[in-house]
This record gives C-alpha cells, structure tokens and sequence, in this order.
C-alpha cells in the first residue's frame, strides 16, 4: 500500500485529513462531501480554515448538489 504524503493536518477531524491529502497529492479541484468539517474549511474563520484556503487556493470543497451544479455549467477547469 502507498502512503499519502502528508500536505495538510485537519486538527478538527483527523479521519478527514486522508481525503484533503490525497485530493492535493492528485491534483484535484474538487473535493466533493457532505461532511461538515471539511466544508468548514470553505467557510469557516480559523486559523485552520485560513490556512487550507491559501495554501491550496484551487481546491474547494463542495456539496454533491453544488457540484453538479458546476458542471451543468462548465464551470470544471481543465488541464490547470
């Protein structure tokens, strides 16, 4: 089993960090959750969720219905 390097340390719920991780190490936009403490990250004031938003300012994390959204609007970057 390969091991995911570890880009980003979710103090509020260790069990999520392996999905902030893993979508960083792959170079992903979205991450898509209906998990409150990764959402946080998107709206929330602390330190924690300041950190996450500049250091990977091209990752978002998004609901499923916000999701679809994006790409009924073509809103997904490509190649970037």
């Amino acid at each position: 089993m390969n091991k995911i390097p570890k880009h980003f340390t979710l103090s509020r719920d260790p069990k999520d960090e392996k999905y902030i991780n893993l979508a960083v190490e792959a170079r992903a936009h979205y991450i898509v959750s209906r998990d409150y403490d990764l959402l946080e990250l998107m709206t929330d004031f602390d330190a924690e969720s300041k950190a996450f938003r500049q250091k990977f300012r091209r990752l978002k994390v998004v609901e499923p219905v916000e999701f679809l959204r994006i790409l009924a609007g073509k809103d997904l970057p490509l190649n970037s």
